[in-house]
């Protein structure tokens, strides 16, 4: 009985470490599988977390900034502000009597209070009270089908200015009807030639929205 005994527990003592050895085993299998699924999985999310950044990089990298060459012919004007209604930029014009001499010129809405406008900008004069700036832009008339309209940014940015000499009352046919009557007007203003091309345009500009300001 006692052989009998001795062979049962060894037995049983084998089988329970066979049974160990292959749970472990079993174990050490799920383990390794689990673990490489989730470094496979970690892998797959990095590659797509790198993905999404280079495409955002790339998206930023492609992103058009503003600005760009200006088209038409360009000028430049002395501004001592700007008003969202005329009745805001009359009000401060008037407010400050060295802006007597000046314009109001509407673009898009908005009102610019300018007080020369030169085809050059080292001929620029600033005001100290109110402190003006520069302001440049262009001026298109592409859209103008008056040929005598379409003509005035070259007539404005001629540099000899010899058009805008209103003294001559020789009448020109390349030019609008009222051209003397108003460059008349704006010589009663001033003598310099860079408030009276500001006026002429200020005009102009008033009646024809085809001429297009941009800045």
């Amino acid at each position: 009985m006692k052989i009998v005994s001795q062979v049962m527990k060894k037995q049983i003592f084998r089988a329970m470490f066979i049974g160990g050895v292959v749970g472990l085993f079993g174990v050490a299998i799920f383990l390794g599988v689990l673990q490489a699924s989730t470094q496979f999985s970690l892998k797959n999310n990095g590659s797509d977390i790198a993905s999404n950044s280079n495409n955002k990089n790339t998206d930023a990298e492609t992103i058009p900034t503003a600005g760009g060459a200006m088209d038409g012919t360009m000028f430049f004007a002395s501004q001592a502000g700007v008003y969202s209604n005329y009745e805001s930029a009359s009000s401060f014009v008037s407010e400050h009597p060295s802006l007597k001499e000046s314009a109001i010129v509407e673009v898009d809405g908005k009102f610019y209070v300018w007080t020369s406008m030169v085809t050059d900008e080292s001929q620029l004069v600033f005001l100290k009270d109110p402190p003006t700036f520069k302001k440049a832009f262009s001026v298109s008339s592409d859209s103008c089908k008056e040929a005598t309209i379409a003509e005035l940014p070259s007539v404005l940015a001629d540099k000899k200015a010899t058009k805008l000499n209103f003294k001559d009352n020789s009448k020109d046919s390349t030019l609008p009807a009222d051209w003397q009557s108003i460059g008349a007007a704006a010589s009663s203003i001033s003598n310099d030639i860079s408030i009276i091309r500001l006026h002429v345009f200020a005009h102009y500009k008033s009646k024809n929205t085809c001429l297009q300001v941009k800045f």
